[in-house]
This record gives C-alpha cells, sequence and structure tokens, in this order.
C-alpha cells in the first residue's frame, strides 16, 4: 500500500497543471490495489495447493495457503473492532491496533523482500570470478543432489563456463545425520558429470548452516588466494533465488566480498519456500518486532492514564 501511495504522488507531481489526469490515475491504482491482493491472495493458495499435490501434506507446504488466511483474519478483525469500537471493551480496540501495526510492518517488509527477490533475477552479473561458492541443500536418500541443489550446480556451471571456466568451485556443505554423504561430496560428483574439472573443485564439508557457508568459504578464499598471490579475489555464490538476500547478509557479516546469483526455484514451490526465508530474516532483525509492539505498550499506558 505505501508502494501504491508513493507511486501515486509522482503521478500528482508529474501532472501539475490538469488535475484529472492524476485523480484518474490515483482512482485507478486505488481500485487495484484490493485486486492486486486478491490476486496474489489466490496464487498463493494454488501454489500451497499444488505443493501439497506434488510433494504431500506437509508444513512447509501449506505455509503459502495458511499466510493469507492469516492476513485476511487479520484484516477483518481490524475493521470490525474499529467499527464497533463504541461497543466493544477497550482491550480489543488496543488489541486490533496492535494487529494493524503488526501487519502493516509485515506487508510492507514481505513486500520489499518479495520484490526484491523476484528482481534481483533480472540484474546483470558479471562473469569472471575466481571463486564461484555453492550452498548446500540437502540431498536425496541415495546420497545424489536433490533437484533444487541440481539448479544452483547448474546455475553454477553456466556462470564458471561465462567465465571461460577458469574459476575455482567452492563447494559448500556438510553432511546431515540421515544424509550418505556430505552435500560438498554430491556437488562435487555432480559438477564433475557436467564436465568440470575435478582440479577446479574445492570441498567445504563442515557447515551445518548458511551463515557457516559463507565463514567456512570464506576461510578457504582467504587460503587459497594466500597461496596463489590473488590479491583482491573477485567472488560470487549461487543460491536459491529466494535466499539471495540473506546469504548476502551474511556474505557481509563474515566480511567475504562476494555477489549473488540467484537459481531459478519451482513457481509453485517458490511462495512457500519465500515465506519460510522471511520468517528467518524476521526472526535475525527481531529487534523492529520488539519496538514496534514496545510503542504500541506506551500508546496503552498513555491512553490509559488519560482515563
Amino acid at each position: 500500500m505505501m508502494c501504491v501511495i508513493s507511486l501515486a504522488l509522482e503521478v500528482i507531481a508529474h501532472f501539475r497543471g490538469d488535475m484529472f489526469p492524476p485523480l484518474l490515475a490515483v482512482a485507478v491504482l486505488l481500485l487495484l490495489s484490493p485486486l492486486l491482493l486478491v490476486g496474489v491472495s489466490v496464487m498463493f493458495v494454488w501454489c500451497g495447493v499444488t505443493s501439497i499435490r506434488k510433494e504431500g501434506l506437509r508444513l512447509p507446504n501449506v505455509l503459502s495457503i495458511a499466510f493469507p488466511v492469516v492476513m485476511w483474519s487479520a484484516l477483518a478483525f481490524v475493521v470490525w473492532s474499529l467499527g464497533a469500537a463504541g461497543s466493544v471493551s477497550p482491550a480489543v480496540v488496543y488489541a486490533a491496533v496492535l494487529v494493524g501495526m503488526l501487519g502493516l510492518y509485515v506487508s510492507f517488509t514481505f513486500a520489499a523482500l518479495f520484490l526484491y527477490s523476484v528482481l534481483y533475477r533480472m540484474v546483470p552479473q558479471r562473469a569472471d570470478f575466481d571463486f564461484i561458492v555453492i550452498h548446500g541443500a540437502g540431498l536425496m536418500p541415495d546420497g545424489s543432489v536433490t533437484p533444487l541443489l541440481a539448479g544452483r550446480c547448474d546455475k553454477a556451471f553456466r556462470v564458471f563456463e561465462g567465465g571461460g571456466s577458469r574459476a575455482l568451485i567452492i563447494a559448500s556443505g556438510g553432511q546431515g545425520p540421515d544424509e550418505a554423504n556430505s552435500e560438498a561430496q554430491a556437488m562435487c560428483d555432480y559438477l564433475v558429470l557436467r564436465g568440470v574439472p575435478r582440479e577446479h573443485i574445492l570441498l567445504e564439508d563442515e557447515s551445518a548452516n548458511t551463515y557457516q557457508n559463507m565463514a567456512n568459504s570464506k576461510r578457504i578464499v582467504d587460503e587459497v588466494s594466500a597461496e596463489r598471490g590473488i590479491a583482491s579475489p573477485s567472488c560470487v555464490f549461487v543460491t536459491s533465488d529466494y535466499h539471495v538476500f540473506r546469504t548476502a547478509t551474511y556474505a557481509r557479516r563474515v566480511g567475504l566480498k562476494a555477489d549473488g546469483v540467484g537459481s531459478r526455484t519451482a513457481r509453485y514451490y517458490f511462495p512457500n519456500a519465500f515465506i519460510r526465508e522471511y520468517v528467518a530474516v524476521m526472526l535475525e532483525h527481531r529487534w523492529a518486532l520488539v519496538l514496534l509492539v514496545a510503542v504500541w505498550v506506551l500508546g496503552v499506558v498513555a491512553s490509559s492514564l488519560r482515563m
């Protein structure tokens, strides 16, 4: 909604003379906003149903259904509570205000991160890198790469070829308790079959999460660069498109200067995967939510004191 308002103001600023075009544009935008929200909700539900049909009824596959249901339910509660403010207890109104504040925060940050994840795939990337880091993503029962991980490896292979097949590829991923071998080894085997020379692949098989992927890969980049006399190594990490933003924050945190490239995710799977990613990002920035709740508490206290 904030994006729509900003766009409306820009349109008005552009048409300063005749007021009819900007007013018409604002009206169209306001009419399209609810339709856009409904369209996104329907798309999310469809993706959730498709995920359940293809991969079974599991919690990760119902997130894209639960998200719009919760958001629309919250909106209905806020509208009802504020509309009946004179006949309901103040506690209900206070709760509606908190739900509304949280809803606006979630809507804005969710939309911003979603647009970033979608648009980032369209940003041109340089092709010549010294190191290409691939992030693991789980394995099949037989120890081979999953379709999701194969997509990351394929994207890395295209980057490798685009740079003249000179880069060193760091396959990053440890071995889980239910995995036959490490993700790094599975990626290495897959890339060798694709035609990558074995001597161009370095294994990082100790990490158990994304942060460790970046920290351990940074250590390998530093060590190899020192051995080969590379003063300013150029790096790129390859992960799924929905995962690029959080991975980039970890890269900055560990001091690894690297571009990010996202492999495409199946359309029906993207909303569920993105919601999990969004929750992870919000948990890492939970102090913003704490501050929001603190502001609400102060408002409730101030309102109570005036009564």
